[in-house]
């Protein structure tokens, strides 16, 4: 099987996230997408994080709506930091015979050789940088040609321009509609977030 690996803190996941999956998918022939909610991540400081049970349930039901995608627990299930190189040889162990394929937005290729055994990461899966308007093409190109002489990398394009939103954009959304100082910010975060992810953030009292 040709698999997708998506990694990310989805804090929270919204319509950008599935939106990237999906061309992912379409784009490339994949079977299926796991979605990897960062478990003890080496970037951020986890206590600044929403509880890692609630970022997965989001994404549970956040999948819901496209065939294919699953959502994995790998990275919460070991106490050690979670560095992507660890958790793809996890992922290559459990699906020995899948094709991989390791999912990354275009900001993280340009100091991806600076992240822990990023020669193993190319040695595992097949790296899909997501091309955005901000980021020139020709620009990504010459990146991923001075990484394939640092060593041996598959790295692919995949375009996903239309959609450019963050989750910081939403939290800071999702912050303002519960203090009541804007108005506008309920149907923003409508339009931005699944209507079940939306649910469960209200029902949580999430982003307050």
């Amino acid at each position: 099987m040709k698999t997708g690996i998506f990694g990310g803190a989805f804090d929270p996941i919204h319509k950008g996230h599935i939106y990237m999956a999906q061309k992912a998918m379409e784009e490339y022939s994949l079977d299926r997408l796991f979605l990897v909610p960062s478990g003890h991540s080496p970037n951020k400081t986890e206590n600044a994080m929403t509880a890692f049970s609630h970022r997965y349930n989001m994404c549970k039901l956040a999948a819901r709506a496209v065939p294919g995608i699953e959502v994995s627990d790998i990275e919460i299930k070991d106490e050690s930091t979670s560095y992507t190189y660890v958790t793809l040889q996890k992922l290559k162990a459990l699906y020995p015979q899948d094709e991989l394929y390791f999912i990354m937005g275009g900001d993280s290729l340009d100091y991806f050789e600076t992240w822990m055994r990023p020669d193993v990461i190319a040695q595992t899966a097949i790296i899909l940088v997501m091309v955005r308007e901000n980021f020139p093409k020709l620009q990504m190109e010459e990146k991923i040609a001075h990484i394939k002489n640092l060593f041996p990398a598959d790295i692919r394009l995949l375009s996903c321009d239309g959609m450019d939103v963050s989750s910081t954009q939403v939290r800071g959304l999702l912050k303002a509609e519960s203090k009541a100082l804007e108005h506008r910010s309920l149907e923003s975060t409508e339009k931005l977030l699944d209507a079940a992810v939306m649910s469960y953030i209200q029902a949580n009292n999430l982003y307050r």
